[in-house]
């Protein structure tokens, strides 16, 4: 189930006033509607968004105005999955409202300016107005079952009478959900998990190394997140990482200067296996007892996914759906996120993201890390 973001779009916040109704918490509510990367700005941006992925597409129910199922989104619409329009009891209809703008020097020329809004408002509430509500995919406002304004048959997917439909929502419950949901994601942790083995040593220096965007992903994470760094490579011992940063809360500089100094390419080989394991348990444990936001990132060039194939695969997929903390890969190499390979699938079993060379991978990690986080870059 996705929802548009609520900060943005009316539509979304309404759905977020039913997801949190009931004493539901919002931290529980917002990972039920967690997207890979940043919520789409608008419902007809989710729409569109979603036949990227058509098996996904099928599976998936969005959260968006019913009007656009008649109107359309701007993409073609025989590449998306067909819908059928639901009407929750919990979610508040959403009315178009005429609201008249003042603005400071708005009282020049007023007798002018309101001809013009009143000759708008009229137009608007009468027959070429409502006629092009009702080509739009509209209802009325009143009335048995708001029945569509159009007088022919309902388009696919939608009904002719709704039923009953919620009443407006207090204001207070749209604030107190707004602001419920600004703090449903924060603060959170995350465990990075930088691949140090011998073979990132090309893929090391500056802002598109794996040091390099680890440090720009901070922005997203402020003094009240708690994050951590492990440096992983196959050690002695049968120990397959170092701590680069202790995990706790930290200053976004102290926590760069920690990593320039301790972060180093080893040696070694990796076990992105044992590494995963491990990560995944220590982020379940410290979530135990709560329900804060939680991430896990990890860095690679995937040259050691050799171990991370056939039974160790499936022990790795099988945790990260028991453990249910999301995994993000970040590959520096192409074609990570492919199907069938191994990153994509931890990604997908984890609901975390996939991330490689044909992404920006500062900015979607950076981004991926702010949903987690408290941080205001």
């Amino acid at each position: 189930m996705l929802r548009a973001d609520p900060e943005v779009t009316d539509s979304a916040l309404l759905a977020t006033v039913g997801l949190y109704g009931g004493g539901t918490d919002p931290r529980a509510a917002e990972q039920g509607v967690r997207t890979a990367g940043p919520p789409a700005p608008t419902a007809a941006d989710l729409l569109c968004a979603l036949p990227a992925d058509r098996a996904a597409d099928a599976r998936t129910a969005a959260l968006v105005p019913e009007f656009l199922l008649v109107s359309g989104v701007g993409c073609a619409k025989n590449t998306r999955v067909p819908r059928s329009a639901e009407y929750p009891s919990d979610v508040p209809a959403l009315t178009p409202t005429f609201v008249r703008v003042a603005w400071d020097g708005g009282d020049r020329d007023a007798a002018v300016r309101a001809d013009a809004v009143d000759r708008f408002h009229a137009w608007l509430t009468g027959r070429d107005g409502l006629a092009a509500f009702a080509a739009a995919g509209f209802r009325s406002a009143t009335g048995t079952g708001h029945p569509l304004l159009g007088g022919g048959p309902a388009d696919t997917g939608v009904l002719r009478a709704a039923g009953p439909l919620p009443g407006a929502a207090a204001r207070t419950a749209v604030d107190t959900a707004l602001s419920r949901y600004r703090s449903a994601n924060g603060p959170g942790r995350v465990l990075y998990l930088l691949d140090s083995s011998g073979s990132m040593h090309t893929r090391w220096p500056g802002p598109s190394g794996g040091p390099g965007i680890l440090k720009q992903s901070l922005g997203g994470l402020g003094d009240e997140d708690e994050y951590g760094v492990w440096g992983v490579y196959d050690g002695p011992g049968g120990r397959h990482h170092d701590e680069v940063l202790a995990f706790g809360h930290h200053r976004r500089a102290d926590a760069e200067r920690g990593v320039d100094a301790a972060a180093r390419v080893r040696d070694a080989e990796s076990d992105p296996h044992a590494a995963l394991l491990d990560a995944l348990d220590t982020m379940a444990e410290r979530g135990a007892d709560d329900k804060r936001p939680q991430l896990i990132v990890y860095i690679t060039d995937d040259e050691d996914d050799d171990r991370l194939t056939g039974r160790n695969l499936a022990q790795v997929l099988e945790r990260a759906r028991q453990r249910k903390v999301p995994v993000d890969m970040v590959s520096l190499v192409a074609g990570s996120c492919d199907r069938g390979r191994p990153a994509a699938a931890v990604a997908e079993a984890s609901h975390g993201r996939c991330l490689d060379t044909a992404d920006d991978l500062g900015t979607g990690l950076h981004d991926e890390v702010a949903r987690v986080g408290t941080g205001e870059d």
